[in-house]
């Protein structure tokens, strides 16, 4: 089995109730969509497509900036699973979970971070292109 940093230490978890575990899962389903939005709909063929990944891309780097590289979702997440937050930033882990779920494949947290900062910058800068040759600015 793989070692999700907090994830996977079920003793330090906090008793939460059934409907609070959904609400964590909602935030797990929520920070899904807003990944894989980022990570594939740059290529789709409507401006509203490239808006989306333009503002959630741009929120998400500002974010974790302000934040000391945390996400927000994550926090939210592991808030209502009754997840402590770690020391690091790279254990948190939501893309090395999500890279392992689609592909069955574990990549380091280091990897993952990479991964996520290179491909969401690439996506962000094809949005932007796209957007000013289309005549938006």
């Amino acid at each position: 089995m793989v070692e999700f940093g907090v994830f996977s230490n079920r003793e330090n978890w906090k008793e939460r109730s059934w409907l609070s575990h959904r609400v964590g899962d909602l935030f797990y389903l929520s920070h899904t969509a807003v990944t894989i939005w980022c990570a594939v709909l740059w290529l789709g063929p409507y401006q509203w497509m490239w808006w989306g990944v333009v503002i959630l891309y741009s929120a998400t780097e500002i974010l974790w900036f302000f934040r000391g590289r945390f996400c927000i979702l994550s926090d939210l997440e592991r808030h209502f699973k009754g997840i402590p937050r770690p020391d690091d930033p790279l254990d948190q882990n939501f893309v090395r979970r999500l890279w392992n779920l689609l592909f069955r494949r574990d990549i380091s947290s280091e990897k993952a971070q990479v991964l996520t900062r290179i491909w969401g910058r690439i996506g962000l800068t094809v949005a932007l292109v796209r957007l000013y040759s289309s005549g938006v600015f």
